[in-house]
């Protein structure tokens, strides 16, 4: 069977604003898509937001990335939080979210294809130890009850995460974190680049 995700990698070329991709077997809402990482939503989210960061490139588990694909991943996550909070009216003051990366069938991994889960928890203040032994479980591998996600908002929340990101973008372009166009981003790093 072809990875999934390489199917949606190949189909959504890299662009600074990635268009919904409807097609026979579903739509895919993208948040994200440079030439080495894209991003988007999960069909079936455990909670509202819920993203989904992978290589572009297949690569099975974590250790098979490039480290630029795994510098690229770890750039990007608390870029794409921060965006994808401020659409959810949250800030990362006042959220919870988890990040979540599995290797392998036996850690809860279901698609073979390196990929991290940004999993927003905004369902109110709740002290670490009220939750559950059976609910930490969920919350470990990202699990929990799941309902499709619905074209409207899957349209909706992408496009709103991808204006979200752009401002995200434009911040760290003006504190000189990022350099370079939407295109050909890089991280400045004491005077030397490291390209995304």
């Amino acid at each position: 069977m072809p990875c999934p995700f390489c199917m949606i990698a190949g189909t959504i070329p890299p662009a600074s604003e990635p268009k919904v991709l409807t097609t026979p077997l579903g739509s895919v809402y993208p948040v994200l898509s440079t030439p080495l990482v894209i991003a988007f939503l999960d069909i079936a989210p455990v909670t509202p937001g819920h993203i989904l960061l992978c290589p572009r490139r297949h690569c099975e588990k974590a250790t098979d990335m490039t480290v630029a694909e795994s510098a690229a991943m770890g750039v990007w996550l608390p870029i794409l939080t921060r965006a994808l909070l401020k659409v959810l009216d949250a800030t990362t003051e006042d959220a919870s979210w988890n990040i979540i990366q599995a290797n392998g069938s036996e850690a809860g991994q279901t698609v073979p294809h390196c990929h991290s889960h940004i999993i927003p928890r905004l369902g109110g203040s709740r002290d670490a130890t009220d939750i559950t032994d059976a609910e930490r479980k969920n919350l470990a591998l990202g699990e929990g009850p799941r309902v499709k996600l619905d074209h409207e908002e899957g349209s909706s929340l992408s496009r709103g995460v991808q204006i979200a990101l752009r401002h995200e973008i434009r911040t760290l372009q003006i504190g000189r974190e990022l350099g370079g166009s939407d295109e050909n981003l890089f991280v400045n790093t004491h005077g030397s680049a490291l390209k995304l």
